[in-house]
């Protein structure tokens, strides 16, 4: 039977939200100022220039071209060079695919064909997003990884994602991020087994990752420069990769424990207790790979000479960093299954800040960013919850990876003190300087407000934590957009 193939390819952000254009010049009073800006400027061109890579665009059609003669196969590319994917391109994604002649069913194990995303994290969203429309590859998840016939599917889904931003989305079992138009929101494309189940896995999915010829790996940081209303934020650094990672698996941390002070988590299950296991070493694992990022991020930035000792610490960072963000997406989707909450689907507070704000708010920065500087905020939060004594929290172990990781400062005598500091040597900017004017904090929180509403009213998706949660966000936007 043929196979049709629908390439969602995308290799650079030219959209408003998320751009990648080379920062403006800043005019310095010396000449080693102005030298050190240069080298700035030619970095993030650099990596500009990688997200463009010729190399992914020939790659993509040598590969078509081959099924097309070798298999007889038709092939149907699909472009996107926006930030995030809207419900209008994915529908149209969808219909230009059925005129091609590739099957839809939408339900599990219907639809024929197969999707191939290539790029960006906008171009890996979008493939899930019809890939989900199209086939319904979609079934609860459940503990463990002994699932009936976990690889059957009416269609099939390969992703080879080009940047980090990529990777993290490809990595990700999780629904696409669109943004709602309307709405001025970021929301995820829910199907009805999203919905109606607290968490799902997506079947039939292969992720190809070749970092040394396809992925544009960003400098390990750059100085964070005060971007102007009619320019967009450079590309984040390996930095704020790690910056935003870390601020991921410390609220999945705060939020087990939450499950566990209410008694949400039965710890005299074995199974759960495996899971439990295994959740807690990979978050301590992941934790302190993205510190030891963030503390070389720092160390490059006292010693910016570009010697043999920066390109070691570059390579090391690299290493890490593409551990890191394949095992990020799966702790947030076991973590749900621990504490009975959508939070895979809803997200977690960084998510959530980010999808309900940043189209609105901070339309100039870059997703990452925006998740990065969240980590001095929340960190404020976390440190201020009180625990039960005698008793070790998850974010109390994993506080204690950061801090004790060999690379971490020693000085630090707490999480959030650490946070501060790095974030701040780490070329890492505060939120109030990312947003566009000056939002009043109310008009924020009331934000926060309708998107929490629009998630259930819509999706019928509610995160089961409950007024703490929302009083937790809060309290992190407070702190972040004060710091």
């Amino acid at each position: 039977m043929p196979i049709d193939i629908l390439g969602a390819s995308s290799t650079y952000r030219i959209d408003g939200r998320g751009g990648t254009k080379t920062p403006s010049s800043i005019t310095s009073s010396s000449d080693s100022d102005q030298q050190k800006q240069q080298q700035v400027q030619r970095e993030q061109l650099k990596f500009q220039q990688q997200q463009n890579n010729p190399k992914a665009h020939a790659f993509v059609e040598r590969n078509t071209q081959s099924l097309t003669l070798e298999f007889n196969l038709r092939t149907v590319p699909c472009h996107i060079s926006s930030a995030f994917p809207t419900l209008e391109s994915v529908n149209e994604a969808v219909a230009l695919a059925k005129r091609a002649g590739l099957k839809g069913g939408g339900i599990f194990g219907s639809g024929d064909g197969l999707i191939i995303g290539v790029g960006s994290g906008a171009a890996m969203d979008l493939a899930k997003a019809v890939a989900d429309s199209l086939f319904g590859n979609i079934a609860p998840a459940k503990y463990g990884s002994n699932q009936e016939n976990p690889g059957e599917g009416g269609g099939s889904l390969v992703l080879a994602p080009c940047t980090l931003g990529g990777l993290w989305a490809a990595s990700s079992n999780s629904p696409s991020v669109l943004l709602d138009t309307k709405e001025e929101m970021l929301l995820p494309h829910l199907k009805s087994s999203w919905s109606d189940n607290l968490a799902c896995s997506r079947r039939g999915t292969v992720v190809a990752l070749d970092p040394s010829r396809y992925l544009a790996m960003p400098p390990l940081y750059t100085p964070f420069q005060p971007v102007k209303r009619s320019e967009y934020s450079p590309a984040p650094s390996m930095a704020h990769v790690a910056a935003a990672a870390l601020a991921i698996v410390l609220d999945v941390a705060r939020s087990m424990d939450e499950s566990m002070k209410v008694g949400v988590i039965v710890a005299n299950i074995k199974e759960t207790e495996d899971l439990q296991t295994h959740v807690a070493n990979e978050l301590r694992a992941v934790a302190s790979s993205c510190a030891l990022v963030l503390e070389l991020a720092t160390q490059e930035a006292k010693h910016d000479d570009g010697g043999d000792n920066n390109a070691e610490n570059t390579k090391l960072a690299q290493q890490h960093i593409l551990d890191a963000i394949p095992r990020l997406s799966p702790l947030v989707e076991q973590s749900s299954l621990l504490s009975q909450m959508s939070m895979a689907i809803t997200g977690t507070i960084p998510q959530k800040l980010a999808n309900a704000l940043l189209p609105s708010y901070f339309p100039q920065c870059h997703l990452v960013t925006y998740l990065a500087c969240i980590l001095p905020g929340l960190c404020d939060v976390i440190s201020t919850r009180a625990y039960p004594e005698g008793e070790i929290s998850m974010v109390e172990e994993v506080a204690n990876s950061i801090i004790n990781n060999g690379n971490a400062n020693a000085k630090t005598s707490s999480l959030s003190s650490w946070a501060s500091q790095v974030t701040m040597e780490a070329g890492i900017p505060s939120m109030a300087s990312l947003a566009y004017g000056t939002p009043d904090l109310n008009t924020l929180v009331g934000s926060l407000d309708s998107y929490e509403s629009l998630m259930v009213s819509l999706n019928g998706v509610a995160d089961g934590s409950g007024r703490d949660d929302h009083w937790v966000m809060e309290d992190v936007l407070q702190r972040s957009l004060n710091r």
